[in-house]
C-alpha cells in the first residue's frame, strides 16, 4: 500500500496507519481513498477481526480533509460527483464494518477527517493544543459533502450540529468531549493505555453500553418541527446579517439539513451530494478555494533563505491602539513584552487596552481569568531606558512623523544591542527613508500591522534597500509565530495596501464632491461586498490619518493620487471621524446621522447610479493595484489579492481584486479606464501593464 500501513495482532485487534507519501498532511483524494477502500472491502471479509483502529503518522495531523485541489480544477458536474459519491461509498463501508472501528485523533481532524471519523462507531482524541476537530468546508463555499450533514447530528443535537457547521468552528479534544463529538479526551502519552482500554471492553463486549450511555444525541425538543423552524429561522437571520446572502453555502446546509433530518441515511446522502456538485461548481466555492491554497501557499514561504532569529524578549514603543495591539499580539504567544512610555498615564491606558482584549477572549472562554493574569505579569513599563539592553526586538508604533520616528530610533540605538531587530510600524513612510540615520540599518525593517490587531491577520514585511535577510527572516517567522500571515512586500510608498485602498478611499470622496450622495455611496459598496463603506471606514480609521497618508503618497506618485482638500478642511475644523465623534458622520449620539457641517464646497445634489459608483471605486482600485504588480511590490497577483482580502476585507467571495479584473475582461477594464480618464482625468489612465495584457489577450491568473 501506497497511502496506509496495516498492522494486525493474534487477538484480531489491527491498526491502520495513515502516512500519505512525501506530504506533511493526509487528505482524501481519490487515489488514497481508491486504496482505502479496497482495504476496507478485504477487512469486511476476515473473520478474526475485532477492532481496527484508524490512525496518522503526521505529526499535529490526523486527517486534514478532502483534496479541494480536485474540486477546484473540476468544472462539469460529473467529475465533482463522482468524488463525492466515491467519498460517501467509502464511508458507508467503514460504517456497515461488523467489527468496531475507533478514529484515534490526534492533531487536524478536519472536513472530510472528521465525516471519516463520523463514520466509525468510536472516536478518541487528544488534549493536545495541535488537535482541532471541525467541518470548515462552509469557508471554500461548500458544505460537508461526505455525510457531515447526516451523521453529526446524532451525535451532538440538531442545533449544535448546525452550530459547528454554519461557524466552521475548531473545537478543542475537550470541548468535542464535552458536546458528544468525541467518546474520550486523553493527552497523547495516555494513548495506548486508553487504547488497551478499549480493546478490554470490545473483547468483554462491554464497551457499547458504556460508551452509548455518554452520548447525548438528539435533544427531544428537536423531533418537533415546530421547535426545529425556530431554530432554522434564528441560524438563518445569523447568516444573513454576517454574510449579506453573498455566500451561499450557509443556506444551502439550512435547506439541506431541514429537509433531511431523520431521513433514510442514503436518502439523506443524495440531497447532500446533489447541493455539493452545484455549490462546488460557482464561482464563490472557486475563489474561496484559490484563496485558500494561496493561504496554505503563504504559510510556506520564508521570502528569505536564512535562518531567523528566536524572539523571546520584545519591546514597544508607542502605546496608542496599534501598539497595545502589537504588545498584546506578542503577549498572547508568550512573548515578554518591556512598554516604553511617555508617563504612567500612557502606561495605564495601554495596560488597560491590552487587558481588555483579553476580557473578550476570557468571554468566549477561550483562556480562563488565571491564565491571562498570568500572561499580564509578563508585560512590563517604564519611562526610562532600563532593561532594553537584553531586548531581541524592539516595535515602534508612534505617529506617522518621520522625525518623530527618527528620534525614538536614535534614542533606542543607544542601549539595543547591536543585533537587536528594529521594526517599524509605519503605514506608509519609505523604510529605506527612514534608516538613512541608523548605525545600523540591516537591522531595520518594516512590520505593517493592520487595526485591530488581535482580528486583522495580514502584516506586511517590508525590507529598506540595506536590511539583511536574517532581519527578514526573523520577522516572517515573528508575524507566523504570532498567528498572523505575512507578505514580503517592496519598499515603496504606502507599501500594497494602503497604496491601492487610498485612491478608492478617495475617489468616493470625489463622488461626494461632485454631489453624489453619501450614503448612496456607502451603501452601493456594501451590497458590493466590502466589509464597510469608504466614509464609514474613513472615519474609523481616522480622518487626519487619510489626510496625512494622501500627502505622503502625493509626494511619490504625483497628481495620481492627489490630497483631499476636503478632508484636510475636515481636519482642520476637528472633524477626524469617531475619535472626536464627528467626521463624515455624527457619532454623537445611538442613531447615526451625516454630519451636516461638512465643509463641502458643491451643494448641489447629483444622482449617480449604484453600478457607476462600484465602477469608479474598483477600477481606480484595479489600476493602481496593476501598476503595484508592474512595479514588483508584491511576488505576484495571488499574493496581492490575498493581501487585499485580509488587508481591507476585500470581499472574499470575489477572490481578490485581480481576480475579480479577470471575472470582468482586461479589455473591458482597459476600455471603461479610457472612457473614466476622457471624462474625470488622467488618474484613471490605464497603466502598461493593463494596455499590454489587452493586446496579448491576457489574464492575471492566467485562465485558471
Amino acid at each position: 500500500m501506497k497511502y496506509f500501513k496495516f498492522e494486525k495482532n493474534d487477538n484480531g485487534i489491527a491498526t491502520l496507519i495513515f502516512d500519505t507519501p512525501k506530504s506533511n498532511a493526509n487528505v482524501f483524494s481519490s487515489k488514497s481513498m481508491f486504496e482505502l477502500e479496497i482495504q476496507i472491502e478485504k477487512l469486511a471479509q476476515d473473520k478474526d477481526m475485532q477492532a481496527l483502529f484508524i490512525q496518522s503518522a503526521k505529526k499535529d495531523i490526523f486527517i486534514a480533509g478532502a483534496d479541494i485541489t480536485e474540486i477546484k480544477t473540476a468544472y462539469d458536474e460529473q467529475s465533482v460527483s463522482t468524488f463525492i459519491k466515491q467519498g460517501q461509498e467509502l464511508f458507508n463501508k467503514i460504517e456497515n464494518l461488523p467489527f468496531a472501528t475507533i478514529a484515534v485523533i490526534d492533531g487536524a481532524c478536519l472536513g472530510g477527517g472528521l465525516e471519516m471519523a463520523l463514520a466509525c462507531r468510536y472516536r478518541i482524541a487528544t488534549t493536545d493544543a495541535h488537535t482541532k476537530i471541525g467541518l470548515p468546508e462552509v469557508n471554500l463555499g461548500l458544505i460537508p459533502g461526505f455525510g457531515g450533514t447526516q451523521r453529526l447530528y446524532s451525535l451532538i443535537g440538531y442545533a449544535k450540529a448546525m452550530e459547528l457547521i454554519l461557524g466552521a468552528k475548531q473545537l478543542k479534544g475537550e470541548k468535542a468531549l464535552k458536546l458528544g463529538l468525541v467518546d474520550a479526551c486523553v493527552p497523547s502519552g495516555y494513548l495506548d493505555f486508553k487504547k488497551e482500554e478499549y480493546v478490554k471492553g470490545i473483547l468483554e463486549d462491554t464497551l457499547d453500553a458504556k460508551i452509548q450511555g455518554n452520548r447525548k444525541g438528539i435533544k427531544w425538543y428537536e423531533y418537533i418541527s415546530f421547535i426545529r423552524n425556530i431554530i432554522d429561522s434564528m441560524a438563518k437571520k445569523k447568516v444573513m446579517a454576517k454574510t449579506a446572502g453573498h455566500y451561499p453555502a450557509p443556506l444551502v446546509v439550512l435547506e439541506v439539513m431541514q429537509s433531511t433530518f431523520l431521513k433514510p441515511l442514503q436518502e439523506g446522502l443524495e440531497i447532500e451530494r446533489e447541493a455539493e456538485v452545484k455549490l462546488a461548481l460557482t464561482p464563490v466555492s472557486k475563489n474561496l478555494i484559490e484563496l485558500f491554497l494561496i493561504s496554505e501557499e503563504l504559510k510556506r514561504d520564508s521570502f528569505s533563505k536564512a535562518k531567523p532569529k528566536d524572539i523571546k524578549y520584545s519591546s514597544v514603543v508607542g502605546t496608542g491602539v496599534m501598539g497595545s495591539g502589537i504588545a498584546w499580539a506578542m503577549n498572547h504567544k508568550d512573548i515578554d513584552v518591556r512598554l516604553k512610555v511617555r508617563s504612567y498615564e500612557s502606561a495605564a491606558k495601554s495596560i488597560q487596552n491590552i487587558r481588555k482584549i483579553y476580557d473578550g477572549i476570557i468571554k468566549r472562554r477561550r483562556l480562563t481569568i488565571r491564565e491571562v493574569d498570568l500572561k499580564m505579569d509578563k508585560v512590563s513599563f517604564t519611562k526610562e531606558y532600563k532593561g532594553f539592553e537584553n531586548m531581541d526586538f524592539l516595535l515602534e508604533a508612534v505617529s506617522e512623523n518621520q522625525t518623530l520616528k527618527d528620534e525614538v530610533y536614535s534614542e533606542f540605538e543607544e542601549v539595543l544591542a547591536p543585533d537587536s531587530i528594529i521594526a517599524s510600524n509605519t503605514s506608509s513612510i519609505s523604510i529605506s527613508l527612514l534608516a538613512k540615520t541608523l548605525k545600523y540599518p540591516n537591522r531595520f525593517v518594516g512590520m505593517h500591522f493592520f487595526n485591530p490587531v488581535n482580528r486583522m491577520p495580514l502584516v506586511e514585511i517590508i525590507a529598506g534597500e540595506k536590511t539583511d535577510d536574517k532581519t527578514v527572516a526573523t520577522v516572517v517567522n515573528l508575524a507566523k509565530k504570532l498567528g498572523k500571515t505575512p507578505i514580503k512586500i517592496k519598499d515603496s510608498a504606502g507599501f500594497l495596501v494602503n497604496r491601492i485602498l487610498l485612491p478608492y478611499l478617495q475617489e468616493a470622496v470625489m463622488m461626494f464632491e461632485e454631489g453624489v450622495d453619501l450614503q448612496n455611496i456607502d451603501k452601493s459598496l456594501l451590497e458590493f461586498g466590502m466589509p464597510m463603506g469608504p466614509f464609514t471606514l474613513i472615519d474609523t480609521v481616522g480622518v487626519d490619518v487619510g489626510a496625512n497618508v494622501s500627502v505622503i503618497l502625493n509626494n511619490s506618485y504625483g497628481d495620481r493620487i492627489k490630497p483631499s482638500t476636503l478632508m484636510q478642511n475636515m481636519v482642520d475644523k476637528g472633524f477626524l471621524g469617531k475619535k472626536t465623534k464627528k467626521g463624515f458622520y455624527d457619532y454623537s449620539s445611538k442613531e447615526l446621522l451625516l454630519n451636516p457641517d461638512i465643509p463641502r464646497e458643491n451643494s448641489e445634489v447629483i444622482g449617480m447610479s449604484s453600478e457607476d459608483i462600484v465602477q469608479r471605486a474598483m477600477l481606480i482600485m484595479i489600476n493602481e493595484a496593476s501598476r503595484c504588480l508592474e512595479e514588483n511590490v508584491v511576488d505576484n497577483a495571488r499574493y496581492l489579492d490575498m493581501a487585499m482580502v485580509m488587508g481591507t476585507g476585500f470581499p472574499a467571495f470575489r477572490g481578490g481584486v485581480m481576480r475579480y479584473a479577470d471575472e470582468i475582461g482586461i479589455t473591458k477594464i482597459v476600455d471603461a479606464l479610457n472612457e473614466l480618464s476622457a471624462t474625470y482625468g488622467d488618474r484613471f489612465t490605464p497603466s502598461e501593464l493593463l494596455i499590454n495584457m489587452k493586446k496579448n489577450n491576457e489574464t492575471f491568473y492566467g485562465g485558471a
